[in-house]
């Protein structure tokens, strides 16, 4: 069951479908002796009986051994082996090698390029004994190998290991393969744009698959994907099954990046496309969204959904990318990322992306999964709540007046919010901005955010003064602090309506003064619709100004 969001429950009435799914997963795969100097050289001896041989020479020799191998291998089998050249994305140069029979199983392209690594140096002294292990200071470029698998349950992996000892390896895979899999397996409608389930699926069916995603079980499929290949398939070529067995390698896995997205499916294309960018123009200033792109494509999206009577949809398959304009806009802190873009014709996506799931602060072994997915959904469903109070902003009629009124908070008497003053305006206007920060903000943080609006030093507006501020905030129930932290976080109904005074006076008041006290010469010939109102508001309310018998200064 998905857990509800404020803008998909806005919109309900526009949706003809809605699913969440994990999209990207990166798993570390490292060996936990070949982390430390000391166990490194345990492992050599076990390897080898003893270190008299443990240098860099013989660790260059264990990398080349690995590409001599995987390159007779590869000649034998007639499995290509691409070099990949600076620049290049490796994925893309991977499709046209994807295997194109269903049923095909196994290793089909492998890729090498150069990338930096954590090699090991050893050094002796005069005697010949070792006196340090350790990583060298800068990491070096040396070959790394991507083993490009088709699995039978979740299709297209790739296996990134490094030549030299300990060989660590990253697993990279997709969710929506697996869904796609298990929906072919169980015979439901799903139809798949790349990485998505467009128009034409069961979006209900492809829900309750890809839930399955998020439960403890997948922990355990996955461990059996990484024992399925990583050893049989990889490592045979740096040691072999004796010599695995002899020295007792064995991976155990971490987390390292995760991909999480809502998929709103809706009725018509056109009107996703209204809805998207009037979210766009609407939340783009509050909450302070630099980064938007629009990747242009044609320019019409499909009207209605297809027609009955027309050929039935096949059990499962790809459609061709459409390329209808492409706009996207992000937030991104750290290394988590929110972001929400259109795929295909009518399916709207909400993202987030964890580039390190350090910053989510659950753990990083396999077995938190379940905790950092759960952590992820939290993000994405505060993300859509904020954004949509900043979509659909409101105030009620008394809004203001209790805002300028003083509070109490104890025994401690706090001045109102006098939005006529610049500071308590640059304060609200901060904190709507840091309002899609996924962890909250803190007092720094804030600070920074005022300094740079209202163009003060970090001396003129200190710390200090943001927690004044966010105490008379506070007191007006716009932000409550987190429990068991030093950070804040701006509830839905007060992002509502702070930004609702941010629009009132940015869009409405502003504008309209503007006009009054400078007229405007000949119109344009092409007008927004906005512009159409301000000259019938302005015109109406010149004509006000006359009736009262006031005068723009």
């Amino acid at each position: 069951m998905n857990t509800p969001d404020d803008f998909s429950q806005y919109h309900a009435e526009l949706l003809d479908g809605i699913y969440d799914c994990v999209d990207r997963i990166v798993l570390n795969a490292f060996f936990p002796l070949g982390q430390t100097g000391g166990g490194m050289r345990s492992w050599w001896r076990s390897l080898h009986g003893d270190d008299s041989q443990l240098d860099d020479k013989h660790l260059r020799e264990m990398a080349g051994t690995f590409s001599r191998r995987l390159h007779a291998f590869c000649a034998k089998q007639g499995i290509p082996i691409v070099e990949a050249q600076s620049g290049e994305r490796k994925h893309e140069l991977a499709e046209p090698h994807v295997p194109k029979d269903p049923t095909f199983r196994g290793l089909f392209l492998v890729i090498t390029g150069n990338a930096p690594a954590p090699i090991w140096e050893v050094e002796r002294n005069a005697a010949g004994q070792i006196t340090e292990i350790r990583h060298r200071k800068n990491w070096p470029f040396v070959k790394h190998y991507y083993f490009h698998i088709m699995d039978r349950e979740w299709g297209h992996v790739t296996i990134r290991m490094c030549g030299y000892p300990p060989f660590g390896a990253q697993l990279i895979l997709n969710g929506h393969e697996w869904v796609e899999r298990e929906a072919r397996r169980k015979c439901l409608t799903a139809v798949k744009d790349g990485n998505c389930f467009v128009e034409g699926s069961d979006f209900d069916a492809v829900n309750r698959l890809a839930a399955k995603l998020q439960r403890p079980e997948t922990i355990g499929r996955l461990r059996e994907l990484c024992e399925r290949w990583i050893y049989s398939t990889c490592l045979c070529f740096a040691l072999v099954h004796e010599e695995q067995k002899r020295s007792a390698f064995a991976y155990q896995y971490s987390v390292f990046q995760l991909e999480l997205s809502r998929n709103l499916l809706f009725l018509r294309g056109t009107t996703m496309n209204e809805v998207y960018q009037k979210l766009i123009d609407r939340t783009r200033a509050p909450l302070d969204l630099k980064q938007v792109k629009t990747i242009f494509g044609f320019s019409h999206r499909p009207h209605k959904s297809a027609k009955r009577g027309r050929e039935a949809v096949q059990v499962v398959k790809a459609v061709e990318a459409h390329s209808y304009d492409l706009t996207v806009f992000k937030v991104k802190w750290g290394n988590l990322t929110l972001k929400i873009y259109d795929k295909g014709g009518r399916v709207l996506r909400v993202e987030v992306v964890a580039h390190n799931v350090k910053d989510l602060r659950a753990g990083k072994v396999l077995d938190k999964l379940s905790e950092l997915l759960k952590r992820m959904r939290e993000m994405l469903v505060r993300f859509l709540g904020t954004v949509q109070a900043a979509h659909v902003a409101f105030l009620d009629g008394g809004a203001f007046e209790r805002w300028s009124k003083p509070t109490q908070r104890g025994t401690r008497r706090l001045a109102g919010i006098d939005l006529n003053k610049a500071r308590n305006r640059h304060v609200v206007d901060a904190v709507v901005a840091l309002s899609t920060r996924p962890g909250g903000f803190t007092l720094a943080q804030l600070a920074e955010a005022v300094q740079q609006r209202a163009g003060r030093s970090a001396k003129a507006y200190s710390s200090r003064n943001a927690a004044y501020d966010l105490a008379k905030l506070k007191g007006k129930k716009l932000v409550h602090r987190v429990k068991g932290s030093r950070r804040y976080k701006a509830d839905p109904s007060g992002v509502r309506a702070m930004c609702a005074y941010l629009i009132l006076r940015d869009k409405v008041i502003k504008p309209l003064l503007a006009g009054v006290v400078r007229p405007f010469g000949r119109a344009p010939k092409n007008q927004s619709p906005v512009d159409q109102h301000y000259v019938r508001l302005r015109e109406e309310l010149n004509r006000t100004f006359e009736t009262i018998g006031l005068a723009a200064a």
